[in-house]
């Protein structure tokens, strides 16, 4: 009896053994999103965006400061991955690394990401619903926007501005505080009056060359045409 005790608890180690070195080395799903973010580790650098779940949640990316073992990223794709997940020995780990390995399996699905369309250079043609004359401006009113650091950069029509992009998705698009010079132009209402709109801005529409800005009640607010 007691040998019989013996051999089933040895067998319940075992058990437990392999279902913690099974959890240790898992696959699991990996979504990875089509720019990278600024991001601090040891010091300042590019970090991947990711989710691992089953189910792709727009606002739910979180930095990754590590690597994916053989997996080539290319820009402007969303990734959804199946990767191995593997817990490493601390001892062998460098104090600054991490304890869990990353390594592809296969690509799943990689989709073009229409939003990155944004990432371009945009003139002024029309705030609320009116064209614009650009004589009215010291000059051309321009949006540069740039995704991977999620931050705008252009003018007013006379000042340089500059800021950044606090929320985006296929729809949404939302901007913080703006920066700038304090240059004092003739106009000063119209470049007044084009910041004030970025500020309401909450959707978005890409069409063709243009893109459309919105406030929250779906109203124009601006409208740009790609500077080629």
């Amino acid at each position: 009896m007691k040998f019989l005790l013996t051999i089933f608890l040895s067998a319940l180690a075992l058990s437990t053994c392999e279902n913690k070195s099974s959890e240790k080395n898992a696959e699991t799903i990996l979504y990875v999103n089509s720019s990278k973010v600024e991001c601090t580790g040891v010091g300042k650098m590019q970090c991947l965006q990711i989710q691992e779940s089953e189910t792709l949640k727009l606002n739910d990316w979180k930095n990754f400061y590590g690597n994916i073992e053989g997996f080539e990223y290319e820009p402007g794709y969303i990734y959804k991955l199946s990767v191995k997940k593997e817990m490493l020995d601390p001892a062998t780990v460098p104090t600054d690394a991490s304890t869990l390995k990353y390594s592809l399996v296969k690509v799943i699905e990689k989709n073009l990401d229409e939003k990155m369309r944004l990432h371009d250079i945009w003139a002024l043609k029309a705030m609320n619903g009116e064209a614009i004359d650009s004589d009215n401006f010291q000059k051309q009113p321009v949006l540069e926007i740039h995704l991977n650091e999620m931050k705008i950069f252009g003018n007013d029509g006379c000042n340089t501005m500059f800021g950044a992009i606090q929320e985006l998705d296929d729809q949404n698009i939302n901007f913080g505080a703006m920066g700038g010079t304090k240059m004092a132009c003739p106009n000063m209402a119209l470049s007044s009056e084009y910041t004030a709109a970025l500020g309401k801005t909450k959707t978005y529409k890409l069409e063709g060359l243009q893109l459309y800005f919105y406030d929250a009640d779906g109203n124009e607010l601006l409208k740009f045409q790609k500077v080629d």
